[in-house]
């Protein structure tokens, strides 16, 4: 990972984020605004399972397992391992053994922060090592192999490839091709295997097995800290970025944009949301199957935990070259001192903006701007730049009366609730 400190030496770094914030905050609804959908399960409705991820398919199978198991049968802890096992499944480019693992994790009233990673690119399995030491903190007698039996018995070949799985195949077709263990599982002809087409079948037992045998060779990295920051309006929260550094211009902006897999799941008061990614330096099979063996030493999901008395909101943001940038926007428009779930989808859906570097610049989701916004940012004296979508940002709230995930719409993503 290549990490750029970006100071802009100028003082009119923050006046152009005070001018940019100011407008967006006070901008009123406009036609844009009231046509997009929600990005979570309807509110009038109380749910026992919500779950959230990048394919909608994946979820739809979960759901089939957990009502062949029976529901009454399964607790948080069951369905925390069995859906992050599951995941290797969907997203087994960002999704493996090898790659890091960021939880944010509410169990009895209190919500609590995990990140996973090793400094050693050797046989060290950071993933499986986080969900096993969650499962051993939290006092779960179930064993990752119990886990393990259950998806080779009841899963068999029923997930399907997703969209964002098919971009990544699409992309790297050359290699896969070139790969004699991963060509037989995702190849068909001269082509990659598309949205929709059966994924390849997994045997999780062999997966865990593998783990076993490095477990005591594992050097993992266990970081439980955030660093709180405080708004001028006396707001507070804690992130794992230092956004006392974007306080004063300076940013964190990688050459490339990182991708990771985000999911999570809920049953009643008690929920966790996940990010997971490894740095992919060529296109290896894990130990012959069809995971795509990585290093977890990459750049990590920006994550923040807003707590206000009882209310809690988690912001998971990812696909950017800076993605604390946007949570550090999002908390200056307002994101510590929601009152609601709409409230939330409604930041998450505002307009977005990257300050950038070699050269300074500005890049704006123009088509999302309001009018008197455009006008502001053109009075600037820094070129400025349109996309079409910048960085995808997804929470989870938890209010008096709901909690649900919310998903980013500039992204794929499906959520589902029971």
């Amino acid at each position: 990972m290549c990490k750029l400190l970006l100071l802009f030496l100028v003082s009119g770094c923050a006046f152009f984020i005070e001018r940019i914030d100011t407008s967006l905050v006070s901008e009123r609804k406009t036609p844009k605004d009231e046509l997009e959908k929600p990005g979570y399960c309807p509110l009038d409705k109380k749910y026992r399972l919500q779950l959230v991820g990048t394919s909608d398919n994946s979820q739809s199978v979960y759901l089939d397992l957990v009502r062949s198991l029976g529901a009454e049968t399964l607790d948080f802890f069951d369905h925390f391992a069995l859906w992050n096992l599951l995941q290797f499944s969907t997203r087994p480019d960002q999704s493996s053994p090898t790659s890091r693992l960021q939880v944010m994790l509410h169990q009895k009233g209190k919500s609590s922060y995990y990140d996973f990673f090793s400094e050693d690119p050797d046989r060290q399995y950071p993933y499986l090592f986080g969900v096993d030491w969650i499962l051993r903190k939290f006092g779960k007698k179930r064993s990752l192999e119990y886990y393990a039996g259950v998806l080779d018995k009841h899963l068999g070949q029923k997930l399907k490839i997703g969209k964002d799985f098919e971009s990544f195949l699409f992309y790297n077709l050359k290699y896969i091709k070139d790969n004699p263990d991963l060509a037989p599982y995702y190849l068909r002809g001269t082509d990659v295997l598309k949205e929709n087409e059966t994924s390849p079948a997994l045997t999780y037992g062999k997966i865990i097995a593998i783990f076993r045998r490095a477990q005591k060779a594992q050097n993992i990295v266990v970081n439980t800290s955030l660093t709180k920051f405080v708004t001028e309006k006396g707001n507070s929260g804690s992130c794992n970025y230092d956004f006392s550094l974007y306080d004063k211009s300076i940013f964190l902006i990688d050459k490339a944009i990182p991708s990771s897999n985000v999911y999570g799941l809920s049953q009643g008061p008690s929920a966790f949301m996940a990010a997971s990614a490894q740095k992919l330096t060529s296109i290896e099979s894990f130990e012959g199957l069809p995971l795509f063996k990585g290093i977890s030493k990459v750049r990590s999901s920006a994550v923040c935990l807003i707590e206000t008395g009882d209310d809690k909101i988690w912001t998971f943001s990812n696909q950017s070259r800076d993605p604390g940038q946007h949570l550090f926007h999002l908390i200056r428009y307002g994101l510590p001192a929601s009152k609601s779930t709409a409230e939330v989808d409604k930041l998450i859906h505002h307009s977005r903006h990257l300050f950038l570097s070699d050269p300074v610049r500005l890049i704006i989701e123009s088509r999302k701007s309001g009018k008197e916004q455009i006008e502001n940012l053109l009075k600037l004296n820094l070129p400025i730049y349109n996309a079409d979508k910048l960085g995808n940002i997804w929470a989870y709230t938890l209010f008096e009366k709901e909690n649900r995930f919310i998903i980013d719409g500039r992204n794929p993503g499906a959520f589902k609730c029971q």
